[in-house]
């Protein structure tokens, strides 16, 4: 009766944490509604297609649509330095197809059934339909990008296409080794997700005509975001039977290291560690092993240490705001930095 009524508790305070969180989003959202309902507008025109199955999967994709908080951070980041042009909403667009094709090739690289609170591409269709889908993305997005005036926004793009080529195959080529530091960890995350967060901030600077300290500001504050929100990802990892949209252990069955695994087996030493790396070499990921492992990292203080780093990385991306003037948009991004850290999917 006891343990039922922890459940309950734990299940209300998590809904009032998913509906605080919601209001948060709504509030960033705020100063650029008119620019994302345009947005929006772009991006349905862009992938539109005649074509029966590409249709039927863009639907779907599109159904399961998250955040979107990578095009609200590149509009937010123009609105704060100058004015969001037709080259703004153009850019988050292409940003937005970029990483959606991502998406769509990661499930096939990791083999990967869910995604957030549905099934991936290749969960519904096959490997095929997922692949020739995410091309599809890509391509809309290089095609996007070449009818921007601004060379260098489209130069941008190119190269954050190759620094998540890059942080995927440096993933891939660790996974053999059952542990790394923690620099080869921020190597990995920098170049696989923090790439893409400082790629919104940053172009949505210059689409706005930004000086270059101010781009400059913009890309570091995006970068720290990105650093942020990758290590929350991995917190979520070891939080079983959290509903965080995407099914826990998940990195680990794929034999990704990741900082709360990688600070509780340095910090418990060769000895505490020798039965967790057994299971880790043998892939025996069943589900009382699985517990054992999450309670091996809560022991070692993984998930504490991940969350102090996340505050480390707050502070720095509140630090690179301090220059500009306030205004609805600075208090948005400010406000984005606190929803990276509480968000729970």
């Amino acid at each position: 009766m006891v343990k039922v009524q922890k459940i309950k508790h734990a299940a209300f305070l998590l809904l009032l944490l998913q509906c605080y969180i919601d209001v948060m989003i709504d509030r960033i959202k705020h100063p650029i509604e008119t620019e994302f309902a345009q947005y929006e507008k772009l991006f349905l025109e862009t992938v539109q297609t005649n074509q029966y199955l590409l249709d039927k999967i863009l639907q779907y994709v599109r159904s399961q649509k998250g955040k979107q908080v990578r095009p609200i951070l590149l509009l937010l980041s123009a609105g704060m330095v100058g004015q969001i042009s037709t080259e703004s909403i153009q850019a988050a667009v292409s940003l937005e197809l970029l990483h959606t094709a991502s998406l769509m090739h990661d499930d096939v690289v990791d083999d990967t059934y869910k995604r957030r609170s549905g099934f991936s591409v290749k969960a519904l269709w096959n490997n095929k339909a997922a692949i020739l889908s995410g091309d599809y993305f890509l391509a809309k997005s290089a095609l996007v990008s070449a009818q921007m005036h601004n060379r260098r926004v489209s130069t941008l793009l190119a190269e954050v296409a190759v620094e998540l080529a890059d942080g995927e195959l440096l993933q891939m080529s660790n996974e053999s080794r059952l542990v790394i530091d923690e620099e080869v960890y921020l190597e990995v995350i920098r170049k696989k997700t923090a790439a893409m967060f400082a790629f919104c901030t940053q172009v949505g600077a210059l689409s706005a005509g930004a000086s270059s300290e101010d781009e400059l500001h913009l890309r570091a504050y995006g970068t720290y975001l990105g650093m942020i929100f990758q290590m929350k990802d991995d917190i979520f990892d070891f939080r079983s039977g959290s509903d965080v949209g995407k099914p826990t252990s998940n990195d680990l069955k794929e034999g990704k290291m990741t900082l709360p695994m990688i600070f509780a087996l340095q910090k418990a030493g060769k000895r505490a560690s020798a039965p967790i790396l057994n299971i880790l070499r043998n892939h025996a990921y069943t589900s009382i092993n699985l517990e054992r492992i999450n309670r091996f990292v809560d022991q070692y203080q993984g998930i504490a240490y991940t969350e102090s780093k996340m505050l480390e990385y707050k502070e720095k991306a509140l630090m690179e705001l301090n220059s500009f003037k306030q205004s609805p948009y600075k208090q948005a991004l400010v406000d984005s930095v606190e929803y990276f850290i509480r968000r729970s999917i």
